[in-house]
């Protein structure tokens, strides 16, 4: 069950049917596990049957995620025209010594990207405009979104847009 809360400068208050609900009990310890854009609370103490049932809850709940990522992204339609972005994801990479991306002002953990300026035969690599694309989406992953026919083209427009595709 999902309950939509708002934190505040005192902290987040956790409903009680909520902790009902997941069997911590009132007064009893818990443990707080802070990921990015994400917290998990467990009972202080878990037995092995608890823990195999949260286990499995948090995949389960990582899958639903993933299927709503796939939903936004859609089936894949129309990259035979374009080409789809992950068949040329490592034709992609420019690597650029870190001096050349001091002297450029260039952060070292910006992305790249180049553009050939015809006229002269040269190739201009600069910080890319965005911090997040397909090279940011583990492997394993796309290939499951590849194989379940989902559009890795979208899923890189939202990655670079970093657009809101979950909540309200």
């Amino acid at each position: 069950m999902k309950f939509i809360c708002e934190s505040a400068p005192q902290g987040l208050r956790i409903p009680t049917a909520a902790l009902n609900l997941s069997h911590i009990p009132y007064g009893g310890k818990v443990e707080l596990h802070t990921l990015d854009c994400a917290l998990v609370l467990l009972k202080g103490q878990l037995t092995a049957p608890e823990l195999i049932s949260v286990a499995k809850q948090l995949h389960n709940t990582a899958e639903e995620l993933y299927a709503h990522l796939a939903k936004v992204c859609g089936p894949c339609e129309g990259c035979e025209e374009s080409g789809c972005p992950y068949d040329a994801l490592e034709e992609e990479s420019i690597d650029l010594p870190g001096y050349l991306r001091q002297e450029a002002g260039i952060p070292e953990d910006a992305k790249l990207c180049a553009k050939v300026h015809e006229a002269s035969g040269s190739v201009i690599i600069s910080a890319a405009g965005y911090r997040h694309d397909l090279r940011d989406v583990p492997l394993e992953l796309l290939d499951i979104f590849g194989d379940a026919g989902s559009c890795l083209g979208e899923l890189e427009e939202h990655m670079i847009l970093e657009d809101i595709i979950y909540g309200s």
